[in-house]
């Protein structure tokens, strides 16, 4: 099989959608931590925020790798 050549892909570019990235993740989860109730007001949503912060997680990884490693 060929491949084709790699593109080269600047890390300061890399960095800052990672961290923007990882900021997202953070700001979709910190509303659930800081709920004091001891029942979820409202279930769907947080499990729709832990859903789309893990898919934000996935393609930051992702993002990381084709940016690092070959």
């Amino acid at each position: 099989m060929i491949r084709t050549p790699r593109q080269p892909i600047d890390l300061t570019v890399a960095t800052r959608d990672v961290k923007a990235r990882i900021e997202r993740v953070l700001a979709n989860l910190e509303p659930i931590t800081q709920q004091r109730e001891p029942i979820l007001s409202d279930p769907r949503a947080v499990w729709l925020d832990i859903t789309l912060s893990i898919h934000e997680l996935e393609a930051a990884m992702a993002f990381m790798k084709r940016a690092w490693w070959p």
